[in-house]
């Protein structure tokens, strides 16, 4: 049903050739994804015989560390025993604090066919973690995270052209590597400033060709990690994850954390839970650009943030694309039509106007 739409994916989004090998990832939180398996390991079989997929439960949150049995497959027995018998495997998937060298040096001693591309179409967020990270820095994979994917997307935000957006998100990225601070103001009373001195954004361009290369399908953003303790007032939330909020919460921060959250609306609650539990998921993590003039849903995140013109604030993890704070949650947030000037010492550029990018 989908096979022409996945083929696309696999030749100009990924350059997937023949001959080389492929491992599929997807979590069992959708039935419709466990099914889309099926097309996408057939469709894979044409290109290449070196297909590999793991089908594992589902974590529940965003940004969770896949179980051991993606690693096992993805680095091989002898490298995850490694890891195991010096017990640094359960602080990696638990995200407590290790050596990433240490972690490294073993995988790379022990990995046997780590596959040269991934793409990755759990429900539940992959992008960042340690596992995508260790893949990309140091292996040279090409890794596509898709979560909250939804088949409609293959004829929206999937269907456009990727060269546009690619230079978009990397002229996006370029202006954001050269700012040190961002001010934010949002047509729903979004107001926030924060700092992102010396940090390197990327482009999320779609086009994943070269060794390393990442990022989410639907594409189509510049982001960066801001300095994690520098943001200050307020985010106004009116979509989570992947609905409309029956009514609109604030996120005020200080300090570059959340401090209060304002408004009675059950996706507070589960904020404040997860604050609970993990007191770094407070934090900002991310500021993004959408680029993709094919993204239009506003109540799926995957799309919502790839909406040209908008921008995205996203808290909690952000180790894994230029930031310092490691926990087991990343959610992002979108703006629209906001208003965004950037600037750095003796310069400042308005970004954006009332949801028009001014590069």
């Amino acid at each position: 049903m989908y096979e022409d739409h996945i083929y696309r994916l696999y030749r100009v989004n990924m350059n997937l050739k023949e001959g080389e090998s492929l491992l599929l990832l997807v979590d069992d939180e959708k039935d419709y994804l466990v099914r889309l398996l099926q097309e996408f390991v057939k469709v894979a079989e044409e290109i290449t015989p070196h297909v590999r997929y793991v089908l594992y439960p589902s974590l529940g949150v965003h940004g969770t560390e896949p179980p051991e049995e993606v690693w096992r497959i993805t680095f091989g027995d002898r490298a995850i025993d490694a890891l195991k018998d010096v017990g640094l495997f359960e602080k990696v998937i638990s995200k407590e604090q290790y050596s990433e060298y240490d972690v490294v040096n073993i995988l790379k001693k022990y990995a046997q066919d780590v596959p040269q591309v991934v793409v990755a179409f759990a429900y539940y967020s992959t992008t960042h973690t340690f596992y995508r990270k260790t893949l990309t820095e140091h292996f040279g994979t090409r890794y596509a995270s898709m979560p909250l994917f939804e088949p409609s997307m293959f004829s929206g935000p999937m269907n456009v052209d990727w060269g546009m957006v690619s230079r978009l998100s990397t002229d996006v990225a370029d202006i954001l590597t050269e700012a040190e601070w961002v001010l934010v103001k949002g047509a729903e009373g979004t107001s926030m400033e924060f700092s992102v001195k010396d940090r390197k954004a990327i482009a999320d361009t779609g086009l994943f060709h070269r060794g390393g290369d990442f990022g989410n399908l639907p594409a189509g953003e510049g982001f960066v990690a801001p300095v994690e303790t520098s943001a200050y007032g307020r985010l106004v939330i009116t979509y989570g994850p992947d609905r409309r909020l029956e009514r609109p919460i604030s996120l005020k921060f200080k300090d570059g954390a959340v401090e209060e959250i304002e408004g009675f609306e059950p996706y507070r609650y589960t904020l404040e839970e997860i604050f609970k539990k993990y007191d770094g998921a407070r934090y900002i993590a991310e500021f993004g650009v959408g680029t993709n003039p094919g993204a239009k849903r506003p109540d799926n995140v995957l799309e919502a943030e790839k909406i040209l013109g908008t921008v995205h604030i996203a808290i909690g993890d952000n180790h894994t694309f230029g930031g310092t704070n490691k926990v087991p949650f990343h959610t992002d947030y979108v703006v629209f039509e906001p208003e965004v000037i950037v600037g750095g010492r003796g310069w400042q550029k308005r970004l954006l106007e009332k949801g028009k990018i001014c590069t």
